[in-house]
């Protein structure tokens, strides 16, 4: 399968594509589960990854923000737990 031409994406694509394609599809993934069967588990899950993507990006709020606009990740959903917004990552 031909992959589509690097221009023909958007700059949200080309941002996802960078953070990693399936570390994305992962915590949309998580968050649509928690939303369908809100348990301890599924939180924990969920948050383990929105924290993970948070450090990545060494929690640049505009990236994130992006991220979060484009995909229905949940960042700013408290109801699974502590929000990542405060934390800070050193290098």
């Amino acid at each position: 399968m031909r992959k589509p031409h690097s221009r023909a994406l958007d700059p949200v694509d080309h941002l996802i594509a960078k953070v990693g394609i399936g570390m994305v599809d992962t915590i949309e993934r998580y968050y649509k589960k928690y939303c369908e069967k809100p348990d301890e588990a599924n939180a924990r899950a969920y948050c383990l990854w929105r924290l993970r993507l948070h450090r990545r990006l060494k929690n640049d709020k505009a990236l994130l923000d992006s991220i979060n606009e484009a995909r229905n990740l949940g960042l700013y959903d408290d109801k699974p737990g502590k929000l990542c917004w405060d934390c800070e990552f050193e290098g």
